[in-house]
């Protein structure tokens, strides 16, 4: 396993040779450093490290820290494919086997950078999740022309998701989708909204009438999860399973399913009582407690990247729009994301806001990160 700056090093270089005053990989160490301090922009990044200045002369023998247009526009300029293909390199060489493991897929805005530049549209970073070990491990950026359904499949393609279980929201099931995950010889845990009506439709009929016939009841496998409590919030899900798939009417278009499942969930406010259900298809006859985990780990990909994005490194109010720069520095900010959860210098007690208060105060902790560090699983 090599230090990240192996990595980076083959990162094509954009740049003209003509007029160079820093190295391409001393450009990306020193960005690295401006995000683990949480500076959210390349003109607060360039203030930091002018604030350093004495520091990075030392550590990357420079003659001077480089202004926010120096950053802007390498980030403007690299080419996102060839940098996120290192990325996944490094992931596959992190992570190598992934089978048994779940991967989330889920889309998000970066709400500031709607522009006239964007033509008036919300820049959306679609990413991928391995729930199991929290680390986010690919993303593509959603064309304006295209759009989360018709991009999933584009991002299956880019990553090694053998003997993974994919999971995505209903907007996911979809059969071009399924087909992809099969193809790539992975398996699904699938909602199923109304996006679906018919499917979900059978699928409803039957958990409806099968939970109320005795007779019926011994084809269904069910648990029932612990209560959760929370701020005067109560709530409690029962799981359910089967692998009758004859209830599909539409058997065709869904030949890869082998199992339904349904989630009913107890929730309670302050008094007030609702009831939901959910619904689901998966391609292998699990057993009930790998569908709670597959369903219950999808919204780590929400709870622990996309909140942990905005509210760790204000992703939200990202600023830097020009050209590859949204696709470019969001790739970074999941790099270090990563490199931080996987740091294991620290006491594994502390949290991601311990740990970057810890880079602050010690700079020689972040070239510990990019130089020497190998992150292990």
């Amino acid at each position: 396993m090599k230090p990240l700056i192996s990595y980076l090093e083959v990162v094509e270089d954009p740049r003209d040779i003509r007029g160079k005053k820093y190295r391409f990989t001393d450009l990306l160490t020193m960005t690295i450093y401006g995000i683990l301090n949480q500076e959210i922009d390349f003109a607060n990044i360039s203030f930091y490290l002018k604030l350093h200045e004495d520091y990075f002369k030392n550590l990357l023998n420079l003659d001077k820290t480089p202004s926010h247009d120096c950053l802007s526009d390498l980030f403007a300029s690299i080419d996102p494919q060839k940098f996120f293909d290192q990325f996944i390199l490094w992931i596959k060489d992190i992570v190598k086997d992934k089978s048994g493991m779940n991967i989330s897929i889920d889309g998000k805005a970066v709400k500031s950078a709607r522009d006239k530049i964007n033509g008036g549209n919300t820049p959306y970073i679609l990413s991928a999740f391995l729930s199991d070990i929290g680390i986010s491990i690919g993303q593509i950026k959603i064309d304006e022309k295209s759009n989360e359904m018709t991009s999933i499949p584009d991002l299956l393609d880019l990553l090694d998701i053998t003997g993974a279980t994919i999971t995505i929201d209903a907007i996911g099931t979809q059969t071009n989708i399924i087909n992809k995950i099969i193809e790539k010889k992975a398996h699904y845990v699938l909602k199923v909204k109304d996006n679906q009506k018919e499917l979900k439709d059978d699928i409803k009929t039957y958990f409806d009438i099968t939970l109320k016939d005795v007779h019926c009841k011994n084809e269904i496998i069910s648990s029932i999860s612990d209560f959760e409590k929370d701020h005067g919030r109560i709530e409690k899900r029962e799981y359910y399973i089967s692998y009758n798939t004859d209830i599909i009417l539409n058997k065709e278009k869904w030949p890869s399913v082998k199992a339904v499942g349904m989630i009913r969930t107890y929730r309670e406010i302050n008094g007030e009582l609702s009831i939901e259900d959910y619904y689901y298809i998966m391609d292998t006859q699990i057993n009930i407690e790998r569908f709670i985990k597959a369903t219950r780990s999808h919204w780590n990909i929400e709870n622990k990247l996309h909140w942990k994005l905005d509210v760790i490194f204000d992703e939200d109010h990202q600023r830097n729009r020009i050209k590859n720069s949204i696709a470019n520095i969001t790739l970074l900010r999941k790099i270090i994301f990563n490199l931080i959860r996987l740091d294991n210098t620290f006491d594994p007690k502390y949290t991601l806001k311990k740990r970057l208060l810890s880079y602050s105060a010690k700079p020689e902790l972040i070239e510990n990160l990019i130089f020497n560090v190998l992150p292990t699983l």
